[in-house]
């Protein structure tokens, strides 16, 4: 039974690439169907890896770059209610569209929350569970909590 599941799987990721040609053309690894919403704003380039359960928001953009992995569950939002006048937009609903960029070799760990407006360099691992609420500027470290933050030098 687990044969089948693991092959009917594989047919549906097959049909889903196939159906999103122009956002996976680029050897996208797909290892599930993620959720994608305004995917003419989410721009992936080469070699990304992308995981069951991922979930891309992109009405403020999200740009992928090469070598990216996302793993199981995770989520990069790049649109927020604006909360500057609250009073008003409780009812009102607005939202705010910021752009999200993930840098070149970066690995966001299992459940990692991207928020909208963060630009994340490249060669940075994320760890499970994190949220980034802020830029990750420097290269070559590991960031995790909530909100995330420099753990160690990656080496």
């Amino acid at each position: 039974m687990e044969i089948v599941y693991r092959v009917f799987k594989k047919i549906l990721i097959v049909i889903y690439k196939l159906s999103n040609y122009q956002l996976y053309r680029k050897k996208v690894i797909l290892y599930g169907i993620p959720k994608l919403i305004n995917m003419n704003f989410i721009t992936i380039e080469e070699n990304v890896r992308i995981n069951d359960g991922v979930f891309i928001h992109g009405a403020g953009h999200v740009l992928i770059k090469e070598n990216v992995t996302l793993s199981y569950g995770v989520s990069i939002i790049s649109t927020g209610y604006d909360t500057n006048n609250w009073n008003e937009n409780k009812i009102n609903k607005q939202h705010i569209n910021k752009k999200v960029t993930i840098g070149k070799n970066v690995w966001l760990c299992a459940n990692v929350t991207v928020l909208p407006g963060v630009m994340i360099a490249e060669d940075v691992i994320v760890a499970a569970g994190s949220v980034v609420t802020n830029d990750l500027l420097e290269s070559g470290y590991i960031y995790g909590g909530v909100p995330a933050k420099k753990i160690k030098k990656i080496t």
